[in-house]
């Protein structure tokens, strides 16, 4: 039998890495798993260091064995452990070279040299009924609309003089409420004070355009990638440079090559939209150490992040950034519902000032009732079960999906694995895949290609399909309404 090349170096102190306090007001498994990340991160457990048997940790440090697995569970899905079937597990070798106290330098932090007062163009999404396909539609049916009457009442008949003008930043209350939340269901480093509250994503990311460019400023978008982040960055003046991704998302050496002197990167690392790839840890360490050392900055767009099927959701890569280049956006809306216009951003502390001084010239903040609202609902709770809730419907309704295609187009159809999200890709054989929108629209589905979201040309086609704002039976006939689609395509060829 071969001998493994893995060095064998049990880390016979490990526990005492292991953040155990029984005051730090958090999960075993938590703890376990932040400790081994800051562990591995600094430097602390080596690349290629193998690690005891979780049977052995588990009695080391005085919890159960399923504790431990868990935790592990998850730092393999973030890419931090390997595991080898009959040799252990390992601290990854890829971070050999990417380790977040290798970088140096800090980011561009003269917001002076930022134009706090240019005014957004105001371009905002097409207000478009959702139809059969629809990409990252939510079910509005699924919220709980009678709980949400009831918080919005509450205030709207006894506004609180501290609520009448909460300021650019939004409603205190809210932000506090959002940081909270973040930190725990996103691994996020935020305090309530560098959070900006907005009407949706979409205007987060022109605050985030004219707080951060200036004109002609390069920056790295995805390609294929979301539009209305390119046409913020184009009004405000600056210049999207179109990044082509992989299976761990934007090519970082690329486009460094493209652009090497870009002043930010938009990413969406925990879902690229549309291609539904998980940018790897690497991939995320590099991008992080470039931002580090050329003082530039990083857009992370964290738009369904909470939907994820198979295993939990991946931190946040803003939790990763020591060196505080990440500006985080979220948004309320795919939660809640379209109408609800809510969204947020965490700012770096050196920036703050400049996005709150930008926001005050953009009219960002929803209505303080909406604002007081939601801060009850995510901190009584609602928000963290109404997710959970979600999550289960849309797992169901996507397995349904990918049964359905897979009986009723069989060879004809091949999907992209989709463990995530709000939508699946999926490519058609010997089909002509410019008529299928113009088609599909004439029987009311909505059907959006690949290129519709790519600069420049793709070597393939596949079609975006959303799901989680249909119903079962949405489902099923959705699917009967493509293959007529495509029969009749056929025979017109």
């Amino acid at each position: 039998m071969g001998q493994s090349t893995m060095p064998r170096r049990p880390v016979t102190t490990l526990p005492a890495v292991i953040p155990l306090a029984r005051d730090t007001g958090r999960s075993l498994r938590w703890r376990i798993h932040k400790g081994f990340k800051d562990a591995i991160l600094t430097g602390q457990l080596e690349s290629g260091t193998r690690l005891p048997s979780t049977r052995t940790l588990a009695s080391s440090l005085g919890v159960s064995r399923s504790t431990v697995v868990e935790a592990f569970d998850q730092l393999a899905a973030e890419g931090f452990l390997d595991r080898r079937p009959g040799s252990g597990t390992y601290v990854s070798r890829q971070l050999a070279t990417l380790r977040a106290t290798d970088r140096t330098g800090a980011p561009g932090t003269n917001p002076a040299r930022r134009p706090a007062h240019r005014a957004s163009a105001g371009a905002r999404e097409h207000a478009v009924l959702p139809r059969p396909f629809t990409p990252c539609e939510p079910d509005a049916t699924l919220f709980p609309h009678r709980l949400w009457a009831r918080l919005l009442a509450r205030h709207a008949r006894t506004p609180g003089t501290s609520e009448a003008a909460p300021g650019p930043a939004g409603l205190p209350q809210l932000r506090k409420a959002l940081a909270a939340h973040l930190v725990l269901s996103r691994g996020v480093t935020a305090a309530p004070e560098q959070i900006i509250v907005v009407s949706g994503a979409q205007q987060a990311l022109h605050l985030c355009a004219h707080a951060l460019l200036d004109p002609g400023d390069a920056v790295w978008c995805e390609d294929p990638g979301y539009l209305e982040a390119r046409a913020a960055v184009a009004l405000a003046g600056a210049r999207p440079v179109p990044v082509p991704v992989d299976g761990d998302g934007l090519d970082v050496d690329l486009a460094t090559d493209l652009a090497p002197h870009a002043r930010a990167a938009y990413v969406t690392p925990s879902h690229q939209f549309p291609t539904g790839n998980v940018m790897g840890l690497a991939r995320r360490l590099r991008l992080l150490d470039w931002a580090a050392r050329n003082g530039t900055w990083i857009v992370e767009d964290d738009y369904d992040s909470e939907f994820c099927y198979d295993n939990r959701p991946l931190p946040a890569l803003q939790g990763l950034d020591d060196h505080q280049s990440v500006v985080y956006v979220g948004t309320l809306n795919k939660i809640a519902y379209r109408g609800l216009r809510l969204g947020y951003l965490i700012a770096p502390p050196a920036v703050t000032d400049a996005f709150l001084a930008v926001a005050d010239t953009m009219s960002t903040s929803p209505p303080v009732a909406v604002q007081s609202a939601m801060a009850d609902f995510i901190s009584e709770g609602h928000l963290s079960q109404h997710i959970g809730r979600m999550r289960t419907t849309y797992r169901e309704r996507r397995q349904l999906l990918v049964d359905e295609l897979h009986r009723v187009l069989g060879d004809r159809i091949q999907l992209e694995p989709a463990s995530r999200g709000m939508h699946i890709l999926a490519t058609l054989n010997a089909v002509p895949n410019e008529y299928l929108a113009r088609r599909g629209t004439a029987r009311g589905l909505d059907l959006r290609m690949l290129s519709d979201y790519t600069q420049t040309p793709m070597s393939r086609e596949a079609i975006v399909l959303g799901y989680t704002h249909l119903r079962p039976e949405q489902i099923r006939s959705a699917v009967v309404d493509l293959a007529s689609l495509l029969s009749t395509t056929d025979r017109r060829l």
